[in-house]
């Protein structure tokens, strides 16, 4: 018996081509069901104000309430300019729409949380430094690779765990119904990184690996000392923060899970070259430490004397990089 064409290729690249077409097939599916689910944000706010009266804060929750609305309105601008970027840089033009669909998300998450914040009639607080620093260094940098990882892996998974965090704080009606909008979105946008940025990772470099690891440590470590500075603003608004960073780690695994589940002919490993998953490995212990189980108050001595030490540095960094 002959054997002209042996090994019998197509049987790998026609289940390579058809996991390719079906990517490609849902990042153009996140471009058209953006555009069904759109929602108007100046009738939204306007009949949410309609219904619950002008949005007033409590007194006592006000200043804390406004310092975390602050950073997640300069989020949003940052997020539309990132976005912006992703759709004009992108050359696939199934992730362009994508990107494209986002944008528009973004931009009308920006604009409404900005109106709502002026129909509150209260200053919004300037941006504290390591946040700056963080959207900064993701806007500035020339790299797609590390841009989606910032945004896509990161913030937006940020994002998700507070709006979610303020719902459930109860702080006020039109806010607490305004927000789950802004949930919707940011679930969908997540899809772009699962779905595109696998093939960034996998044609890296060793190099190129260790340099998008960097990266997302640089930005961890910039999520977490922010963080710190905020304790008492968490504490005063009832959000626990072991909560939040417990949510915040489970959805970074739900990306990097997602992003692994590909054909079975595919090195699956290459699709997450260079990220780290928070939650494996030292994350957990990671998260242990900066929230203690117990509580900060009920741990060791020395415990307590890092993380106050921790504290007061972040604290003074966020005020010298203002």
């Amino acid at each position: 018996m002959k054997y002209p064409s042996w090994p019998p290729y197509r049987l790998v690249e026609e289940s390579l081509e058809a996991t390719a077409e079906r990517k490609l097939a849902r990042l153009e599916r996140l471009y058209h069901v953006g555009q069904d689910q759109v929602w108007d944000g100046r009738k939204v706010l306007a009949d949410l104000i309609a219904k619950h009266g002008p949005p007033r804060l409590d007194p006592a929750r006000k200043e804390p309430a406004l310092k975390l609305l602050s950073i997640l309105l300069w989020g949003e601008l940052a997020a539309w300019a990132i976005s912006a970027d992703l759709a004009e840089r992108i050359e696939d033009v199934e992730a362009k729409l994508a990107a494209t669909s986002q944008a528009h998300d973004e931009a009308r998450h920006f604009y409404v949380l900005r109106d709502y914040l002026r129909a509150l009639g209260e200053p919004v607080p300037r941006l504290g430094g390591l946040a700056r620093r963080l959207l900064v260094s993701i806007l500035e940098t020339e790299s797609l690779v590390h841009k989606l990882v910032g945004m896509q892996l990161l913030v937006e998974s940020n994002a998700l765990a507070l709006f979610r965090g303020l719902v459930e704080a109860e702080l006020e009606p039109v806010l607490g119904e305004l927000l789950p909008y802004y949930e919707k979105d940011e679930a969908r946008h997540v899809g772009l990184g699962v779905l595109y940025l696998p093939r960034l990772l996998a044609d890296l470099s060793p190099f190129g690996a260790a340099k998008v690891a960097a990266f997302q440590l640089r930005c961890v470590g910039l999520l977490m000392s922010g963080g710190m500075t905020m304790r008492e603003e968490f504490r005063a608004l009832g959000m626990v923060q072991r909560e939040l960073a417990g949510r915040t780690m489970r959805l970074q695994d739900e990306i990097v899970r997602d992003m692994l589940a590909g054909g079975p002919n595919e090195n699956r490993r290459d699709a997450v070259r260079g990220l780290i998953n928070p939650a494996k490995g030292f994350g957990p212990r990671i998260l242990d430490f900066l929230h203690p189980k117990g509580g900060v108050e009920n741990a060791p001595a020395w415990h307590r004397a890092i993380l106050g030490a921790w504290t007061r540095s972040a604290r003074f960094a966020d005020r010298a990089l203002a």
